[in-house]
């Protein structure tokens, strides 16, 4: 049963005869219950206790107040039921189009974290400074505590979904979450491989499929879903150009993060030359399948590379002593920062990387080398110069 107050209820006082004994005060108020308007009504007092109406006023205004509280508090939404509404009306609703992945995060993140700490607590209960209290707190399964980046995307979900109650009338304050401090800088700078070190895993894989993926991934810079989700059909040999049109993520098709993402990329020759030796030696050459098309599930799907990470590239960079952290990201960033190194004007980077801001490029994937740092100081060596004696 749900009931609910449209308004602050301030009810009617009345005298009623009674077949025996003196008159009484009767106090009536209404209620929505189920989406039905129900009169309600108490027995105040008698009128030899309350003289007059203006006493029988007095005499109702602490439960008039009781009732009020009762009913704003029922009226209240949890944040476990405004995110069922969010669940139902808008977290799928095709015209905000969330991926599949995106809406596969959301759940994940409601389930594991927000909805056991928050679920049966008011709205008008959160409060910022207890939400950054407990993303701080924070931990993964393993017991890890949560990136920054990881907590930076729960407190913006959270936000959105207080936009979502702000949206439909449940709340009509401002968000609590928008007050809400969580940076999402990263813990640790990423590392980047040098040309030599990108050649020597390469030599060291000896499945063409693995090598193929890390080759895409080191020439053009894309992302690890959008390196799953090339198919034969995307790839143009005459014009050397790969078309973008999907990623996939886990076994979930998704749309590509942003128009720029979409845009398709130049490959150079020799590249065209490798994905054309591979697609003759794989049994799913049709311009629908997969360029790294899974043997183990028939071609219906991508390779995980996940697992040829783990598997191959890991252990052939330990072998090669290669001490830095290597995950898909590490080839993109390894080609910005060759290019800038190599003297590339920060629009082409940009452009190949497919980023819409160039700031992006340059804060987080053009890193000069320890090598390039110490040439620059080379600079100011005349400071070390004793000035001869006059």
């Amino acid at each position: 049963m749900t009931i609910t107050s449209s308004r602050y209820q301030q009810g009617t006082v009345e005298r009623v005869k009674r077949a025996k004994g003196p008159d009484v005060w009767i106090f009536r108020w209404r209620e929505v219950q189920d989406d039905r308007r129900v009169q309600r009504k108490k027995v105040i007092g008698t009128v030899k206790k309350y003289k007059n109406k203006s006493a029988a006023l007095k005499a109702v205004e602490n439960f008039r107040a009781e009732i009020n509280g009762r009913q704003d508090r029922i009226r209240e939404k949890t944040v476990s039921e405004l995110w069922g509404h969010f669940e139902a009306h808008e977290l799928r609703n095709d015209t905000v189009e969330r991926s599949p992945v995106t809406i596969e995060t959301y759940l994940d993140n409601f389930k594991l974290y927000l909805v056991p700490r928050w679920g049966p607590v008011y709205l008008n209960d959160v409060h910022a400074p207890e939400v950054e209290d407990w993303l701080k707190s924070l931990k993964s399964k393993a017991g890890k505590p949560l990136a920054p980046a990881t907590k930076s995307k729960i407190r913006n979900q959270f936000s959105c979904l207080f936009s979502h109650a702000i949206r439909h009338r449940f709340w009509t304050e401002l968000n609590p979450i928008s007050s809400v401090r969580q940076g999402s800088k990263r813990q640790t700078i990423p590392d980047i491989l040098s040309l030599g070190e990108m050649s020597t895993i390469l030599a060291g894989l000896n499945d063409p499929i693995h090598r193929v993926a890390v080759l895409i991934a080191a020439v053009t810079g894309l992302r690890r879903s959008e390196i799953r989700g090339l198919k034969w059909r995307d790839v143009d040999f005459d014009k050397l150009w790969l078309r973008l049109e999907r990623g996939v993520v886990r076994n979930l098709h998704t749309k590509l993060k942003t128009e720029g993402s979409r845009k398709g990329v130049p490959i150079p020759q020799d590249l065209a030359d490798e994905l054309s030796a591979w697609r003759e030696k794989s049994c799913y050459r049709a311009d629908d399948d997969w360029i790294l098309a899974s043997a183990t599930v028939n071609g219906r799907s991508p390779v995980w590379l996940d697992i040829v990470l783990r598997r191959y590239i890991h252990p052939i960079a330990a072998a090669a002593t290669i001490t830095k952290h290597i995950g898909w990201h590490t080839f993109r960033r390894s080609l910005a920062s060759l290019l800038a190194s190599k003297g590339e004007q920060v629009k082409v980077v940009q452009e190949l990387l497919r980023h819409s801001n160039p700031q992006i490029t340059m804060e987080l994937y053009q890193q000069a080398d320890v090598d390039q740092k110490r040439s620059a100081q080379g600079h100011v060596s005349g400071l070390f110069v004793l000035p001869k004696a006059s």
